[in-house]
């Protein structure tokens, strides 16, 4: 599996820090990453180092407790970025997101899809997956737990 944890569960430092380089591990950080509050303007691609980035307040669906986290996720060797569904210029836009899928063109090229509720989506075109998540600061406890009851 091409997935690595580092980071530990003790009190002292409670964070993850995983990357994934198979879509396997990209599947676990998914799962993780469901859930993730994000603003338009709290992602951004940098051309010359092919890397896109995301901050996010993350869901923490690996704890019993209902608690957020904001974490930072980036994806390496990002050829081509485009998105559906979503308005770059409104900055306070708030995005929720469902997924992370990779999907194969010649491997181990392909598109990693970022999909978010209400048929919004990032799409990028990457060389192979390199994916990172990484908690950044403590947790906090909230009263809002998400809810994916289908009537």
């Amino acid at each position: 599996m091409g997935l690595q944890l580092k980071g530990s569960k003790n009190k002292v430092d409670n964070s993850l820090k995983l990357k994934a380089f198979d879509e396997e591990g990209l599947t676990i950080i998914s799962s993780l990453c469901q859930d993730s509050i994000i603003k338009t303007n709290e992602f951004g691609y940098e051309q010359k180092s092919k890397r896109f980035a995301i901050l996010m307040n993350r869901f923490c669906h690996e704890k019993e407790s209902n608690e957020r986290v904001k974490s930072a996720m980036h994806f390496d060797y990002v050829q081509e970025i485009k998105t559906k569904n979503i308005n770059i210029k409104n900055k306070d836009e708030t995005l929720v997101m469902l997924a992370v899928r990779f999907e194969v063109a010649s491997m181990p090229s392909g598109s990693i899809v970022i999909e978010f509720s209400g048929n919004k989506a990032i799409n990028l075109t990457i060389e192979n997956i390199e994916v990172f998540l990484t908690d950044i600061g403590d947790s906090w406890v909230t009263n809002r737990k998400p809810n994916h009851d289908v009537d």
